[in-house]
């Protein structure tokens, strides 16, 4: 499992007494994991009433973010649930769901982040788009949602619309990108019932403490066998009052009294045996029948119509309640059927009207027990008694299974148990050896045990283990008694000291529980043991039918190949292992008996069921067959859900046709319309769950179609297909398209099947395809796009895995780079405080308890990152971003290590340039071993596109130095210069992100220049004497030619003309075009205030901010403003727009600048520490004469000391030479210099 999120577990009573402790806990999780957790922090089934949730932390992989009371408010399961479905999501799909999470539609609570988790296709997300007027660039330029002309486009206000559009959309910009909802159907999955989550994502318990077995497991209650005892004789209730209502009061009084007597372990069989006669009885009758000693009930004229019998004469009826509801008249405000609100009359109040309304009441009736009648013999109404070896014991037995929550085993059992209930295990255990009539007692009481009490040990409703007993003792005492088993072993003499001390409300609780749970199971067994009687009847028919029509016997040498697929027929079940969830057949039959005369055949629901789901297994089976291994979890994951709810979709079904007989199966007359009403809604409702169960079958097709997880091993590897695959459609869509320009038609073209060439006609001739061409312009934008995103993610990775990365000691702990898990963790020696947590999480880390470590993923953002932590900062001083800067180089260094070392190129610009076509020259370096380089040949001159082409072509070996001499010798000899353009745009990354699409006057406002090192080359091609700027950026924006891999030409970018041996560079401005020479001005290195960080901070009203050792010169060349002062003057804040440093008021004057800027940019040029070292650190007499003359203050001390100074050096003031010795020498140098220079052009010829 995979870490998506953590909680923090907290103990109450360990946090009132002082203790903050807490342990976290990573979803999802396990069992295990959760009871090591709760065990850290003292809970146990003893005290779960501790146990609470009091923190949430998110990881980097899926950042959403939620108050702490969201995730509070659910449960440890529904919180595992959430975490489970989200590690079985794709990296794309976890930002969306983060993105999601973010504009709020559903994150007010755990069921609506679930829910959300299987419903991300209800939302769109444009990854790349940040702000208003990238989404207006996107609409514009990418989809072409308006059709402006190009110099339109030069004036329109992207913004605004980019604005207008998310407010029309209802979306967010959020760190993921651009979000809004699609409004497809969002389906509730999850309806926020636990029951619902999958049982292997239930893990939630408490960890028990040591106990004995006799504490984990509930036994049989030890019996004796006491004589039988005699039904008494029938004894009414002689009521006194005679209105109803008085009547009422007195027999709920006698009931009430009836309770308490009824513990007493006589009238307690007495009861129970009544119970299983009168199972379908309210509790009140039970009772009072069983209060009055009947055997079998029925009204006066129900014994002489249905059974003709007639009372006695003289005997008394035992009284009992029967439904009474009366209609009564009241005034009630109309409301208006299709608004459901009040109809408001002319006088401007409410309508009234006269209803009819229904009071429910009971009233005392007068029945007879069948001892106080005569008549005709009554017919066998009782259930075959099973005794000793039961004739139909296994038929019985299975509808016993069948209707058990658990599963049933026979083993040995210790301590003279007969029946053991595992709730923990979902099983049921009976001992070895007994009778079968034993075997169905005991399994009768077990059921009854898993029926009423698997519930939590720790649920304040659960009944205690004597109570317990009682209720499943009774239970099954009920049903034995109905289906006439033997129940003279039972004794129910330990009630009444259970009994004493409870209140009449708890008594009177527990009975309605075992009436309830005894007619459940009565029911549920009927139901099982008639379907199974009537599926043997079906296969004994089928048996006897097929009889007559079997072939006679063949030889089997005339037939051979008929037996191998016989013999393959079983393999179709092979290919996947899914659980099929049960069908309630009963139901199925009352539903067909409702609404159809023909008969119900058993298992036919089952059967159509396992259709259903043989169908998904199928698709599964495919779709692995299509995926990579890694998605098949998530595939069976899913067709289990499909099958789990499927089941209970059917069986929902089945109840609600139960509900109301067809009008043709019941007639029209006094049919119940309302209720027939409330079905059919009931109906639609549940089609309409079908619907959405039936959506699992999409997600399965789309499972393993999607991104790639930079976590998989195989990563590049599927990246590099994936590339294949997008360039090979990139090519085919240009081809495509060149067909369609030349020939005007798409028949014929060899690039796309008969069938395909159909389709595209069909498209393009649909009202929404706007270009004339196959391929839409944002179709290859779009993929080109992707093209460069799969590039630059391979070039990341395989320079991840191939370099590595490094960890480093810290002090109190370490950090490790672990490449197995894709993490950079940090390992504290012991818990960090509070503030270095808060530093940690607001630098992306997150606490990861099956780690043990604070980690996030590996990536060089990481090492940045962990730059702003102190607390990490490397013992060495270095910052880890200069760590990995470091290994790299290391490691680059020793990759290039060989026997021969190889030359180093390196691109140049050439001082003697002229012309843009030798603007730079190739120069070789040879690597020596203490560690420098001596300078090699000079192997080309040229334009710097060509120099960085060749020094491709010779670091991959494909040319070596004598040919690269040979092609330059070869461009001399040529020697025409062609005219041609080229397209530069900003290079991707932070780094450029404040310079794209920003109008020139804007970047010269903002401190910003146009610098050709944020620039890459695009594209090149020949320049003819018609072609002007505006033809160039027409046709990069409607018709871009098939090898340019950039972006539409738009604002920042720069077009170079290069036309009769002359350069001009052009940036591309919000209004046509405006020329920078400064694009081919070298650019020196800028120092940045981050390289030169001290690692102090200035708080101000204002923030906090880094000190920079940057002069405020440096940081004002740098781009940098002031912005304000610290409060005590000592600092000065300058800030950029987006970044603010610190910097001295006043610049240190001990430090020499050009000796720091020596040290900082680690150059070792002569002429640095020539001047370095020549510079005098005190002024000389010369100088100070100077500054009289220009009448400037000196100090006499000064000049005294500069002349003392000279004379102890022996060096008395040298004469200034004449301008002859001066004119001299310098014609001596000059003549020094054409020397050197033509040495230097002997050897790069």
């Amino acid at each position: 499992m995979s870490e998506q999120f953590s909680i923090l577990l907290g103990n109450h009573s360990r946090l009132e007494a002082g203790q903050t402790d807490g342990a976290w806990l990573p979803m999802p999780a396990t069992t295990e994991q959760l009871h090591d957790a709760m065990r850290n922090i003292g809970v146990t089934a003893e005290n779960p009433q501790d146990l609470f949730v009091g923190g949430f932390a998110n990881t980097e992989q899926c950042p959403f973010d939620v108050p702490l009371s969201v995730i509070q408010s659910g449960s440890i399961d529904e919180l595992n649930y959430l975490g489970k479905l989200l590690e079985m999501q794709r990296d794309e799909d976890k930002a969306k769901f983060a993105a999601a999470v973010t504009l709020g539609e559903y994150a007010g609570n755990l069921k609506d982040l679930i829910n959300l988790a299987q419903n991300l296709d209800c939302y769109w997300i444009y990854p790349t788009v940040q702000s208003e007027e990238d989404y207006g660039y996107y609409l514009i330029d990418e989809l072409d949602e308006l059709e402006l002309p190009e110099e339109a486009k030069r004036y329109f206000m992207y913004e605004e619309y980019g604005r207008d559009a998310a407010i029309n959309d209802g979306g967010r910009f959020t760190e993921q990108g651009y979000i809004y909802n699609n409004k497809n159907t969002f389906s509730e999955w999850y309806n926020g019932r636990e029951s619902d989550i999958p049982k292997e994502y239930r893990i939630m318990s408490y960890p028990q403490p040591e106990r004995g077995e006799a504490e984990r497991t509930d036994f049989d209650a030890a019996a004796t066998m006491p004589p039988t005892v005699e039904p008494r004789p029938v004894i009414p209730l002689i009521l006194t009052a005679d209105n109803p209502a008085d009547k009422m009061k007195e027999i709920t009084d006698r009931l009430e009294q009836g309770i308490m007597g009824v513990f007493e372990s006589e009238r307690y069989a007495e009861y129970l045996r009544t119970m299983s006669k009168f199972h379908n009885y309210s509790l009140n009758n039970t009772l009072l029948i069983a209060m009055q000693g009947g055997n079998l009930v029925k009204g006066y004229r129900q014994w002489e119509k249905e059974f003709d019998r007639h009372v006695k004469p003289g005997e008394k009826a035992i009284k009992i309640l029967a439904p009474a509801p009366y209609k009564v008249k009241k005034e009630r405000e109309k409301i208006d059927p299709d608004t459901k609100m009040p109809v408001i009359g002319a006088d401007g109040k409410p309508v009234m009207e006269t209803q009819e309304i229904t009071i429910p009441a009971y009233k005392v009736v007068s029945v007879f027990d069948v001892s106080q009648t005569e008549g005709k013999e009554l017919p066998d109404l009782s259930v075959s008694e099973l005794t000793g070896d039961v004739a139909q014991y296994r038929d019985f037995f299975a509808a016993l299974e069948r209707t058990s929550p658990f599963s049933i085993t026979f083993e040995t059992l210790d301590g003279g148990a007969k029946g053991r209930c595992y709730y923990e295990e979902n099983r049921i255990a009976i001992h070895e050896g007994m009778s079968e009539l034993q075997n169905i007692k005991t399994a009768i009481h077990e059921i009854s045990h898993a029926t009423m009490h698997d519930t939590a040990p720790d649920d304040p409703t659960r009944p205690d283990r004597r109570t317990r007993e009682v209720q499943a003792e009774s239970v099954a005492y009920a049903v034995c008694q109905h289906y006439g088993l033997d129940t003279s072993d039972y004794s129910f003499g330990y009630v009444a000291g259970w009994s004493s001390g409870k209140e009449l409300s708890e008594l009177k609780g527990s009975l309605e529980t075992i009436r309830s749970t005894a007619a459940k199971l009565i029911e549920t067994i009927d139901g099982h043991f008639a379907e199974i009687q009537q599926e043997k009847a079906a296969v004994q028919v089928q048996e006897q039918e097929a009889q007559p029509i079997t072939p006679e016997p063949q030889p089997a040498q005339e037939k051979p190949e008929q037996a191998t697929p016989q013999e393959a027929v079983p393999q179709e079940a092979e290919p996947s292992a899914v659980k099929y969830y049960p069908i309630n057949e009963a139901a199925a039959r009352r539903a067909k008996e409702m609404n159809s005369y023909s008969d119900y055949k058993p298992g036919s629901a089952t059967a159509e069921y396992r259709s259903y789901v043989e169908e998904a297994v199928q698709l599964a089976e495919r779709q692995k067959a299509r995926v990579d291994p890694m998605y098949h979890e998530k595939i069976d994951s899913l067709l289990d859900t499909y099958a789990r709810k499927l089941a209970a979709n059917m069986n929902k079904g089945f109840e609600i046709d139960a509900r109301v007989p067809s009008i043709l199966i019941a007639g029209g007359s006094n049919f119940p319309v309302r209720k027939k009403e409330k079905q059919n809604a009931a109906r639609d409702t549940n089609y309409r769950e079908w619907q959405d169960i039936q959506g699992l079958l999409d997600k399965i097709r789309s499972t393993g179609m999607g991104g790639i997880s930079a976590d998989d091993p195989q990563a590049v590897q599927k990246l590099e297909k994936k590339l294949a695959g997008l360039e090979k459609a990139q090519e085919t869509m240009k081809a495509v398209n060149a067909y369609y320009r030349k020939h005007k038609t798409l028949d014929g073209c060899p690039h796309l099947s008969a069938e395909s060439i159909e389709k595209m006609k069909a498209e393009m001739a649909s009202q929404w395809h706007i270009e004339d061409k196959p391929y839409p312009t944002w179709a290859l934008s779009n993929n080109s796009a992707e093209i460069r995103r799969v590039k630059e993610r391979i070039k990341s990775l395989s320079q991840q895995r191939e370099i590595g990365y490094v960890g480093w000691e810290f002090e109190g702990g370490k950090v490790e780079a672990n490449a197995e898990a894709n993490r950079l963790q940090i390992l504290f020696e012991e818990k960090p405080d509070a503030a270095t947590r808060e530093e940690l999480k607001s630098n992306g880390f997150r606490w990861s308890p099956k780690a043990e470590a604070w980690q996030r993923q590996l990536t060089d953002n990481a090492y940045r990152s962990a730059d702003y932590i102190k607390a990490i900062l490397p013992l060495s001083g270095e910052r880890p971003s200069e760590l990995l800067r470091a290994h790299i180089r290391q490691q680059k260094s020793a990759s290039q290590e060989a026997p021969a070392p190889e030359p180093i190129y390196k691109v140049h610009t050439n001082p003697r340039s002229d012309s843009r076509e030798n603007l730079c020259f190739l120069q070789a370096y040879i690597p020596q071993e203490d560690g420098k380089t001596q300078i090699g040949d000079v192997l080309y001159i040229g334009t710097p596109e060509k120099c960085r082409e060749l020094i491709a072509q010779l670091n991959a070996g494909e040319l070596t130095q004598g040919e690269v001499k040979e092609l330059y010798a070869k461009a001399q000899e040529a020697g025409q210069d062609k005219d041609t353009f080229s397209i530069y745009q900003l290079m991707r990354g932070d780094e450029t992100r404040d310079l794209r699409f920003e109008p020139y006057d804007r970047l010269q406002t903002t401190g910003h220049s146009v610098d050709r090192a944020n620039y890459e080359l695009i594209y090149t091609a020949p320049l003819t004497p018609d072609t002007s700027l505006e033809d160039i950026y027409t046709r990069f924006n409607i018709d871009h030619p098939a090898d340019f891999k950039g972006h539409s030409l738009s604002v920042s970018d720069i077009v170079v003309l290069h036309r009769d041996g002359r350069d001009a560079a052009h940036y591309v401005d919000s209004i046509g075009y405006r020329e920078v020479p400064e694009f081919f001005k070298e650019q020196g290195r800028q120092l940045t205030p981050d390289e030169l960080e001290t690692g102090e901070t200035v708080k101000t009203p204002r923030g906090t901010f880094y000190v920079t050792a940057m002069s405020r010169e440096q940081m004002e060349v740098a781009g940098y403003g002031l912005h304000h002062q610290s409060e005590d003057g000592k600092y000065l804040i300058m800030g950029n727009g987006t970044r603010a440093f610190a910097i001295p008021a006043e610049q240190p004057e001990k430090v020499n600048p050009l000796k720091y800027i020596e040290d900082t940019v680690e150059q070792n040029d002569n002429a640095f520490d020539g001047l370095i070292n020549n510079t005098p650190q005190t002024p000389t007499a010369g100088e100070l004469e100077q500054k009289a003359k220009a009448g400037e203050p000196i100090s006499l001390a000064d000049y005294a000391a500069a002349i003392k100074a000279e004379k102890e050096r022996g060096g008395a003031k040298q004469e200034k030479p004449s301008i002859r010795a001066q004119l001299r020498a310098e014609k001596e140098r000059a003549a020094q210099k054409k020397t050197v220079k033509a040495k230097n052009h002997e050897l790069e010829v």
